[in-house]
């Protein structure tokens, strides 16, 4: 495929402060054993694409550590591959903001300047789906587009955190308009942070959206959608934008309803990788229950689990009831404890007795190495 590939990292830290507080976006856990980032490679990996450079800014040890040679996901080429890049800034300390995209792509053009590629693959780490990036390319060049961006319908009518990027197309589905909104209506057009751009045509524009003081490349497309052609694709499987901790964790309980999981995960030709950590089997104890949930290895199980997601070597003790929540790894819960709507990060204790309850609406969040 004549494309290289770069993904965003950072991008979406500050939506969902609770877990990016001691890691990037890229990284946060998913389902049990994947993390975010796992998908973007995963889709690149399947639609052709061997040369794919992560932009990175800070904290990113878990993001090395995750990746590694990139071998998980057939990466680890003498030619191509994986790496991790930064962006230099102009400014004496050579920080950039992190939500600063065009400020990133000019601090990364000594990548660009040597990859051969004819076409670069935008993408966030945010956005959680499976897809053939192939597809979107060849809709680009047939359409001779300046630029494709992808989205899809709203489903119903939605309140955000923070502001979605929403798009209106005429009836040759170009991009008429880009704007910020954090209301949507049923059947608007969300932009899931993918835009396919010609190299050369990226790099001169980069610069002049920059000069003109603009910090999104999707805003100086949007404001010059007279001049370029824009193309949208309508993403009609499923995807879900992790923009805020409710959203994560209806993201991971998603995962629960098999339509999902096998839209995400048993596509023909498109599996989704992921660096693997060997673990014991889980154990089930004699008082054991376990209904509709994900349970990753490594797990002891002698309490109640319902509609949940466990992920690797976490133990639940006898009494203890766990319900529509997340609990990372290696976590502890303790005897007759009750969790509903809960999402823990890492390594955190649960004592005994102890009754924690969110909603679907405002789930609790507790720190990783807590001690409750």
């Amino acid at each position: 495929m004549n494309a290289v590939g770069i993904v965003f990292s950072n991008i979406g830290d500050k939506h969902v402060p609770e877990i990016t507080k001691k890691r990037i976006m890229s990284t946060v856990p998913f389902g049990g054993r994947y993390r975010l980032i796992d998908f973007v490679l995963s889709n690149m990996t399947n639609s052709g694409i061997n040369k794919i450079g992560i932009i990175t800014k800070r904290n990113y040890q878990n993001l090395m550590d995750h990746i590694g040679t990139g071998k998980a996901w057939d990466l680890a080429r003498k030619r191509g591959g994986i790496r991790v890049i930064q962006p230099y800034g102009d400014d004496a300390d050579g920080l950039i903001p992190i939500d600063n995209r065009l400020d990133t792509l000019k601090g990364i053009m000594y990548y660009l300047d040597k990859t051969d590629e004819k076409y670069v693959i935008l993408s966030d780490c945010d956005v959680v789906c499976n897809l053939s990036y192939a597809d979107i390319l060849k809709n680009h060049v047939e359409h001779h587009a300046d630029v494709t961006v992808l989205y899809k319908r709203s489903s119903e009518y939605g309140i955000w955190k923070g502001k979605r990027t929403v798009f209106e197309l005429d009836e040759t589905q170009r991009v008429i308009k880009v704007k910020d909104s954090s209301h949507t209506k049923k059947g608007e057009a969300l932009f899931l942070g993918t835009m396919i751009i010609q190299k050369d045509f990226l790099k001169r524009h980069i610069m002049q959206a920059v000069n003109y003081g603009y910090k999104r490349l999707i805003d100086y497309c949007g404001d010059h959608s007279a001049d370029f052609t824009i193309k949208g694709v309508e993403f009609k499987e499923y995807s879900e934008y992790v923009d805020s901790l409710e959203s994560y964790l209806k993201c991971n309980l998603d995962l629960l309803n098999l339509s999902v999981r096998e839209d995400l995960f048993r596509k023909v030709y498109r599996p989704i990788y992921t660096s693997v950590n060997d673990s014991s089997p889980t154990k089930y104890g004699a008082n054991a229950v376990v209904e509709n949930s994900i349970i990753a290895d490594g797990c002891i199980i002698n309490g109640t689990v319902k509609n949940s997601v466990i992920f690797r070597g976490v133990k639940i003790k006898s009494g203890a009831t766990i319900s529509n929540s997340i609990i990372m790894q290696d976590s502890e819960i303790g005897i007759n404890a009750t969790l509903n709507h809960i999402v823990t990060d890492k390594n955190v204790i649960i004592g005994e007795n102890r009754m924690l309850c969110g909603h679907q609406t405002h789930p609790f969040f507790i720190d990783k190495g807590a001690i409750i």
